[in-house]
């Protein structure tokens, strides 16, 4: 009796194969069919099965399917236990049916099962099992003409063939797991080019389901070749495609399976590269897509970390335990020994050594049965803190050094680059050998830095700076300092504040009269005017560019070229050539200038130096506590509103008497500043410049973000230092007088030396945005009008009408007042004014920035209503005009002379990613530009003056002179001045102590990515 698979209908018509002489099992139906076509069955070892009725065939083969599909259901939910059990009644009732492909479809989906267990050894024993019985279950398939069996073990070769994939991606055998995924595609090519004649409907693929099975496995090469950056937008992909798939009832089931494969690998990346929220959210809905199964205890071990940072330590470690016990009872071996592994890491943070390392080494013996090889590395890792903790320093060495030559056998170079940091912070707590610290950690921290610019979101490039590059950066700081190298240190602090500027993806991308397609939407947050803007950059064609090669002087290149050198040889990181750029701006005859750059690392480091002098370095650790001082007595003072405060209630905080509204609270904000952040040989120094007759010394500075909005004239001149911690009002008593660095300094801002800048426009008229009116909006609304109600005799009206007396202005206007309050000043006016000659471009309105961070989206309020196109959602009738809408135009140049009047539009330093509309602006071509540090109070706030208007014409007036920056520093001091005559509201530095000119005139940097 033949049943089971359909007869041939010729019998053999070649000897049998060699591959099958010998053999003991070939399958049922090869032993049927011997007897089917009147062979002799003794070559091929006739069984009981053949004995077997139709009916009886037919339950068994019941049966087997429904174990499969029991046990497929069960290891979805991560009961490997249950799963097991299931696989091996399947087994046995594929030897009672002597059916090859039965048995080789379980073996295949052990392999995958015992993989997802962690049970690594088991997963490779099967898949390997499975690839040995292939050529011979074949052979007798083909001998006999059983295509339909040689087809379904087809099926489970390539199950097999994927664990094997994601075990060679585990041991880091890229090459390998990449020819595995091409002999994938290639197999599904020719099954393709068969067609459906040949081969069943599951095996074609048809939705492209299994191809984008494969596009996740190799998503996992990716990570393993040192891209996860990549690997992440790829993953983006992937889960969009998945999402298109979800409703197709054919492959609907393995849809599910794999968005949460994609899911969970997406997880996994963010929560290494410090994206925490993303990850938690990643994490809390896949728990609640298998809520009640162990798969849901895998996914709280995670969340139980996060609840630990948030301070409930012993409800996490309940939580892991409770996890760790049901993962057990499901037999997920591997997912109990990452629940030991994490609980080992809540008690070393909360310093029980002792009983950290006895659940770190259970893991270990857990990882050492399943034969997981990057799971004994983080054991390794984790055990060298463990005794370094203890002060075993020899056991610490031992460990750390089995990790990194784990890491280094495994090819994966952010392991390496991960273990090589472990080691140099326990060289560095050992702190017998710096030297040799500094050699391990330096190419370490400078990979780790360039490694962010990888990313092609600006969330992840923000976590990674965070909790990756960030505490490699601090720690190698403090090696510099123990080793007295400042050349080194100043060297790291300019290659930091080097990067500012993003690039496009290739031609301009947004027409500002035409269309773009609809940019994802993000939900509105309460309270945030700009807040629909949040996530835009994360679609759109928007790189942050990596530093370019950098001199230190006209006679000394960088020191840190070998270093970063030695870096790309260790860790892989690709280096494109780059023209070299120049970090000092040119010197003024007569004048010195000085150069100031902060960076934040853990603390804030501040490298300074003169242009007459720019191989002698001087750096300076500002102390965290010191910087958070400084920071929130600015804050109390500053009227750009707190979360949650109305503009009038910021306005009345900062004119309030203990702020920018008495003498006495601004000097005293003056003198804490300056204690906190000017160092006592920069102060001398700049005594000694200005006392030395001739032009005014410039001050040049590049805050970090911490200091983005510090008055930098305003500061005042300690003349000494206290030599013990001041309580609150004894400042005065290290200063003589009110000497401010604006009585003796003119200040400017520097621009971050990667920017990539084209040229400016040509000279012609200057062109006015002034206080648009923006659709939707009352001239008394949160975006009303800012200079208030002007008429013919109003002082910026006169102003205006004499820059119309003196020659032509854009747009063209009649009269000063025609240039105020416009309704057409939108991206479309912008565009033609670009568009044409222009020597200045002045814009008064407001400036927005939203709270997440990221300096794309930063943005001037146009009178653009909502129809026109850009990235930005729309408020109401009205849509902004980011920084990203100028980045991805077709502009060809800025004016060299700009002013950017509206709330803290000098804010992009305040970003992790320093680059919204000020410096969209000097990449465009500008050369310098005005810009204000705080949120501006209109002239609302003091009734019957107008400081506004006073601040636009200074600001008209200077951008028109010989040299803007000297010009509007003066203006400043002829404010100051008055204050300290009589200090009231309209005379308050509230007013003009946040204007700053960025200064890209003479650095030379005129050049495009």
């Amino acid at each position: 009796m033949l049943v089971g698979l359909p007869p041939p209908l010729h019998p053999p018509d070649r000897p049998l194969p060699a591959e099958l002489a010998g053999a003991s099992s070939h399958g049922y139906n090869c032993r049927c069919v011997a007897g089917h076509f009147g062979l002799d069955p003794a070559p091929y070892g006739a069984t009981p099965a053949c004995s077997l009725t139709e009916t009886e065939y037919r339950r068994l083969l019941g049966e087997a399917s429904g174990s499969q599909g029991e046990a497929k259901r069960l290891a979805v939910a991560r009961d490997f236990a249950g799963a097991h059990r299931e696989y091996a009644r399947m087994r046995q009732l594929a030897q009672q049916l002597d059916r090859a492909d039965l048995a080789l479809a379980a073996l295949s989906d052990l392999a995958t099962v015992c993989y997802a267990a962690g049970d690594l050894r088991n997963a490779r024993q099967c898949a390997e099992a499975v690839l040995a019985a292939f050529p011979v279950s074949s052979a007798a398939a083909v001998h006999f003409g059983q295509y339909a069996e040689l087809r379904m073990i087809e099926g489970s070769r390539e199950v097999a063939d994927r664990v094997l994939i994601s075990l060679s991606t585990e041991e880091g055998a890229v090459s390998r797991a990449r020819e595995l995924i091409a002999g994938q595609r290639h197999r599904a090519a020719l099954r393709k080019a068969a067609g459906p004649a040949q081969y069943p409907r599951e095996l074609l693929d048809p939705h492209g389901a299994d191809e984008l099975e494969l596009r996740i496995l190799e998503v996992r090469v990716q990570v393993a070749a040192g891209d996860p950056a990549g690997a992440l937008t790829e993953l983006e992909k992937i889960l969009t495609a998945l999402a298109a798939l979800a409703d197709v009832d054919e492959v609907r089931e393995q849809v599910g399976s794999l968005q949460a494969m994609a899911r969970a690998e997406r997880a996994r990346l963010r929560q290494a590269g410090g994206e925490d929220a993303d990850a938690r959210a990643d994490l809390v809905r896949l728990g609640a897509g298998h809520e009640g199964r162990p798969a849901a205890a895998k996914f709280a071990i995670d969340l139980a970390a996060d609840r630990a940072l948030s301070g409930d330590l012993p409800g996490a470690v309940a939580a892991i335990v409770a996890a760790r016990d049901e993962l057990a009872a499901a037999g997920a071996t591997g997912d109990v020994a990452e629940a030991s592994h994490a609980l080992g890491t809540l008690l070393l943070l909360t310093g029980d050594v002792r009983q950290a390392r006895d659940q770190f080494e259970h893991a270990g013996e857990l990882r050492t049965a399943n034969g997981d090889a990057p799971g004994l590395r983080r054991l390794d890792v984790a055990l060298a803190r463990c005794a370094a903790a203890e002060g075993d320093w020899a056991a610490a060495e031992e460990h750390v050094t089995r990790a990194r030559e784990s890491a280094r056998a495994s090819g994966e170079w952010i392991e390496r680059l991960h273990t090589d940091f472990v080691a140099a912070t326990i060289g560095f707590a050992r702190g017998d050998d710096f030297p040799a610290v500094l050699d391990l950690l330096l190419p370490v921290a400078l990979a780790a830095a360039d490694y962010r610019f990888e990313f092609a979101s600006p969330r992840a490039r923000t976590a990674w700076a965070r909790d990756v590059a960030g505490p490699a950066t601090e720690l190698l700081m403090a090696v510099l300092a123990r080793l007295n190298q400042p050349r080194l240190a100043a060297e790291l602090i300019e290659r930091t504040c080097a990067v500012g500027a993003y690039t496009g993806a290739g031609a301009p991308s947004l027409d500002l009269t035409g269309t773009l397609p609809a940019p994802e939407a993000a939900p509105p947050a309460d309270g945030l005017p700009l807040a629909a803007l949040g996530t835009v950059t994360a679609s759109l064609p928007l790189r942050l560019a990596p530093p370019p090669a950098l001199r230190w002087s006209p006679g000394s290149p960088m020191e840190l070229d070998r270093w970063l050198e030695l870096a790309t040889e260790r860790y892989g990181l690709p280096r494109p050539a780059a023209e070299t750029v120049t970090t000092w701006p040119a010197a003024e005859s007569g004048r010195e200038t000085f150069l100031l750059r902060y960076a934040d690392a853990g603390h804030t480091y501040l490298s300074w130096r003169t242009t007459a002098d720019l191989d002698t370095v001087h750096t300076h650790p500002v102390d965290a506590a010191l910087v958070a001082t400084a920071g929130e007595v600015l804050a109390d003072a500053s009227p750009t509103p707190r979360e949650g405060e109305s503009a009038a209630d910021a306005v009345r905080r900062a004119l309030g008497d203990d702020a920018f509204g008495s003498f006495a609270g601004e000097q005293r904000l003056a003198r804490i500043l300056a204690l906190n952040l000017l160092p006592a040989d920069l102060v001398t120094r700049l005594r000694d410049a200005a006392a030395a007759g001739g032009r005014r010394p410039l001050l040049r500075v590049q805050p970090s973000p911490s200091l983005a909005a510090v008055p930098w004239g305003l500061l005042a001149l300690p003349d000494r230092r206290p030599d013990r911690a001041l309580e609150p009002g004894e400042e005065g008593t290290c200063f003589d007088g009110d000497d401010r660095v604006l009585d003796v300094a003119d200040v400017s801002l520097l621009a971050p030396a990667g920017i990539p800048r084209r040229p400016p426009s040509e000279p012609g008229p200057p062109g006015y945005l002034l206080d648009p009116r923006i659709p939707g909006q009352s001239a008394f609304g949160e975006l009303g009008s800012v200079l208030g109600k002007q008429d013919p005799a109003s002082p910026l009206i006169r102003h205006l009408d004499a820059q119309l007396a003196a020659g032509p202005v854009r747009p063209a206007a009649a009269r000063g007042l025609d240039l105020v309050r416009r309704t057409d000043t939108d991206r479309r006016l912008l565009a033609r004014l670009l568009a044409e000659p222009c020597s200045r471009l002045v814009f008064v309105g407001h400036v927005s920035r939203v709270r997440d961070e990221h300096g794309a989206q930063t943005a001037l309020h146009l009178s653009c209503p909502a129809g026109l196109p850009g990235t930005a959602e729309p408020i109401g009738d009205h849509r902004p005009f980011t920084a990203a809408d100028l980045a991805l135009s077709a502009v060809d140049a800025m004016p060299a002379r700009m002013a950017l009047i509206g709330c803290a539009s000098a804010s992009d330093f305040g970003l992790p990613e320093p680059f919204g509309v000020l410096l969209a602006a000097v990449a465009a071509g500008a050369r310098l530009v005005a810009a204000t540090g705080w949120a501006l109070p209109t002239s609302a706030a003091v009734p019957g003056a107008d400081p506004m208007a006073e601040l636009v014409i200074a600001v008209d007036t200077a951008l028109d002179g010989d040299d803007p920056v000297s010009e509007l520093c003066a203006w400043q001091r002829t404010r100051l001045a008055r204050w300290r005559e009589r200090p009231e509201p309209a005379r308050s530095p509230a007013f003009w102590a946040a204007l700053t000119c960025l200064d890209a005139s003479d650095d030379g940097q005129t050049w495009v990515r």
